[in-house]
């Protein structure tokens, strides 16, 4: 899918390169959005960038100077009762019912859940692309979340915590 042939060529993976996308670039249109995928090897019709921008609930949103680009976090945006930017309501109802805890080990945020639950909850955050992380493995009630810095997997450890005691108490 890409110049390096490292990604396999499934809708997921070309989801996840067009959150990538808009979450690095200010994208204004699909031929926009086209031309980047292009860029990376992956070719698709308009019909095709607009589902897949509809199953990332992406929207459009003015940056500070008025200019129109797609966000995913538009939610986020509007809504200050999400503490962060990129949440969406249903991450924050998943941690809300799944993050039993979270803690910090140098720069892996670790996130217990209830049995079998490990893998839908890291499902939800490995699509958050403000969280940044390197990478995450998930078992049965243990999420390991590499991230570049202690002080990243501290932060994605306090925000995951706070979203769930919000969330919780409303």
């Amino acid at each position: 899918m890409t110049k390096s042939g490292g990604s396999p060529r499934t809708a997921t993976a070309r989801r996840s390169r067009v959150a990538a996308l808009i979450a690095t670039h200010a994208i204004a249109s699909q031929e926009e959005l086209g031309h980047l995928l292009a860029e990376e090897g992956i070719h698709v019709t308009q019909a095709t960038l607009s589902r897949d921008l509809l199953a990332l609930g992406a929207t459009k949103t003015p940056d500070p100077s008025g200019r129109q680009h797609y966000a995913l976090d538009a939610v986020a945006a509007t809504d200050t009762s999400i503490p962060v930017a990129g949440a969406d309501p249903a991450l924050a109802k998943v941690v809300a019912d799944l993050l039993v805890r979270a803690e910090a080990a140098g720069n892996i945020a670790v996130l217990h859940t209830p049995p079998g639950a490990a893998q839908f909850l890291a499902g939800h955050v490995d699509r958050i692309a403000a969280f940044d992380s390197v990478g995450s493995v998930a078992g049965d009630d243990t999420v390991i979340i590499v991230m570049r810095t202690p002080g990243e997997a501290d932060e994605l450890c306090s925000t995951l915590l706070r979203m769930a005691d919000q969330r919780r108490s409303s």
